[in-house]
């Protein structure tokens, strides 16, 4: 692999945030656990639990971008650049001021390598750094290479879209004839048309609901 030719990150440490919803208490070991529990070893004791969770949770909500908190960057795959995320990529390289033939979003599935945000270590996508041990995002998607320490937002991947989505799986169902996600309450009732465009469905749902 190739340097890195440009960083495109603000300062890369951040306040911790006084997020709504976001539990911060005396659970956050569970929390951890749940999240990142993979990586603790089994039969180990209640100590050496506490401690691998302690590793894991350092600089929960300190850092990150205004799109997301994480711990970690990612290389562009597309231009080998370092950015804080996907969106602060798209809006950089899509700026007014750049040239219109050099605009262009990051394949974001393609993502293979991260910078960790607390020990700069550059490595293969995963949830965990292999340097320091830190978990990179609690909540952590594979296959869209998305990283977000804000799990109040109740993220979950849609194999149906392939994308990852917000509001909890448990409240969307996906449909395969319109292929796109609805809330359970349409379950019943949805205009299903296939291969529908989301946006038209949008339309269409505006206006049998202002009949």
């Amino acid at each position: 692999m190739g340097d890195i030719v440009i960083e495109h990150s603000g300062t890369p440490h951040y306040e911790a945030l006084n997020l709504q919803n976001v539990t911060t208490s005396e659970n956050d070991a569970d929390l951890v656990q749940s999240f990142c529990g993979d990586y603790l070893p089994e039969d180990i004791t209640h100590e050496e639990k506490s401690t691998c969770t302690e590793a894991l949770d350092r600089g929960y909500l300190e850092y990150g971008c205004p799109h997301y908190r994480r711990r970690c960057r990612i290389i562009a795959p597309c231009c080998n650049e370092m950015f804080d995320c996907r969106h602060c990529h798209n809006e950089y390289k899509n700026n007014i001021n750049v040239d219109q033939k050099l605009r262009h979003e990051i394949p974001r599935h393609k993502v293979e390598r991260v910078i960790c945000s607390l020990c700069d270590t550059e490595q293969e996508v995963r949830q965990v750094c292999i340097n320091c041990g830190v978990c990179m995002g609690r909540y952590f998607c594979e296959t869209c290479k998305l990283f977000d320490d804000d799990t109040s937002k109740r993220q979950y991947h849609c194999n149906g879209c392939g994308i990852c989505r917000i509001g909890g799986m448990e409240n969307f169902f996906h449909c395969p004839k319109c292929r796109c996600c609805y809330s359970v309450l349409l379950r019943n009732s949805h205009p299903c048309v296939e291969g529908q465009c989301i946006m038209t469905v949008l339309f269409v749902l505006s206006i049998s609901l202002n009949r």
